[in-house]
């Protein structure tokens, strides 16, 4: 039997925040507030509630953009490498990275939790939730929806934390809406986008004024111009690998 929309939303919304709840919970219980693996535990919990949903409604890959579309290739490899030498350019010039952090046990849990967090995140939001609107609404409703989204599920870095993961979203879902892949979408650029801070020294507390605000509109422009100058991504006529 069908289900109703407003089920397969609420579902889409709460299945994963039950999920992230229930990882909460077990850091809790188990004493892993100051572990360096306590959020670990809290993200492998939300990849298994999008994993949940994959099951659930029985997505394909193409659905989940998993699916390799030759024609399409290197249009996802110049626009995901473009975007990881935007973020390269960032990183020297406003925040001055400069030499490595000694590496210690804590880096190596962090890279691990980070390595999970791409590609919960990635998975949901721009192969999951993505997939689903784009099936019942459109395209462009996926990726506004899904940018808003990911924005407010960095709740707890703040309003500028909220606004700056939001045009991310919204560059990196211009990817995924133009290529119909995000593969690299999880290595290099949102792996590399979180690690960096992780590996490298740089003035990370305090970056230029016009840095913090310059970012996200050059993410928004290039964006827009993915999603004005490209077509929506591909169909199943076309041929996978």
């Amino acid at each position: 039997m069908k289900r109703p929309l407003w089920l397969e939303l609420l579902a889409m919304v709460l299945i994963p925040i039950v999920g992230m709840a229930l990882g909460v919970g077990a850091m809790l219980l188990l004493n892993l507030g100051q572990a360096d693996y306590g959020a670990l535990v809290v993200n492998l919990s939300f990849l298994a509630a999008a994993i949940g949903l994959w099951r659930v409604f029985r997505f394909s890959p193409e659905e989940l953009a998993l699916q390799v579309f030759q024609g399409q290739i290197g249009r996802h490899l110049f626009l995901s490498l473009g975007i990881c030498l935007l973020y390269l350019i960032f990183y020297i010039f406003a925040i001055r990275i400069a030499g490595l952090k000694p590496f210690s046990a804590s880096t190596a849990w962090g890279l691990l939790t980070y390595f999970v967090v791409v590609v919960a995140e990635e998975l949901y939001f721009r192969g999951i939730l993505y997939g689903f609107l784009q099936k019942r609404f459109s395209a462009k409703t996926a990726l506004v929806v899904t940018s808003l989204l990911f924005g407010l599920f960095h709740a707890q870095q703040g309003l500028r934390g909220m606004v700056s993961r939001t045009f991310s979203g919204w560059l990196w879902g211009s990817v995924r809406y133009s290529s119909g892949m995000i593969f690299l979408l999880i290595f290099p650029v949102h792996f590399a986008y979180n690690a960096v801070w992780l590996l490298f020294e740089g003035n990370w507390n305090n970056p230029p004024l016009w840095a913090v605000y310059a970012l996200p509109a050059v993410e928004f422009l290039i964006g827009l111009a993915i999603v004005l100058l490209g077509n929506p991504s591909p169909t199943s006529n076309q041929r996978a690998v």
